[in-house]
């Protein structure tokens, strides 16, 4: 079966990566910022496709930003309309809105809104690149272990 998952550390994943978005997006440049449609569906242009010029630093930050929003374009894309909407307001839309003014617009309680931007945030963390912000829990001989794939992958970069 699946491991358990430590919520609270892939919340915090999640918030890390959307949370850079409007920046990777500024990078990447304007014509790669997504057009939302009616169900908040993310209209993308192919990573690459834009214009390119031959400045080594800044055509890799370019580069890599492009592949962050089309695979965080992707995952948004595999959640439901609603799920969308929440983490579309919160992290991605260019006009950034206090928690406050996005659960009074969509005439949620506070309560609500935080439960319902938790599920969406967990859902976006499976959707993203095969699952690769879920972090897992391991018990053994009855200590809890985290189990963070993309920390342990960083750290085998770094050795190399």
């Amino acid at each position: 079966m699946f491991p358990e998952i430590d919520k609270e550390q892939t919340k915090k994943k999640v918030h890390r990566l959307l949370s850079y978005y409007r920046s990777m997006a500024r990078i990447a440049d304007e014509e790669f910022t997504p057009r939302i449609t009616a169900t908040y569906s993310l209209e993308l242009k192919s990573p690459g496709s834009g214009k390119s010029d031959n400045v080594g630093n800044a055509v890799t930050r370019k580069v890599t930003a492009e592949q962050e929003l089309w695979k965080i374009g992707r995952a948004l894309n595999k959640l439901d309309a609603y799920s969308r909407q929440l983490l579309h307001d919160r992290y991605i839309s260019k006009r950034r809105k206090s928690d406050i003014n996005i659960y009074m617009d969509l005439s949620m309680s506070e309560s609500t809104f935080y439960r319902e931007l938790e599920k969406a945030q967990l859902e976006f963390a499976e959707a993203y690149d095969y699952g690769r912000l879920i972090v897992e829990k391991v018990w053994v001989n009855n200590h809890k272990w985290l189990i963070d794939e993309w920390e342990s992958d960083e750290r085998e970069q770094k050795e190399e």
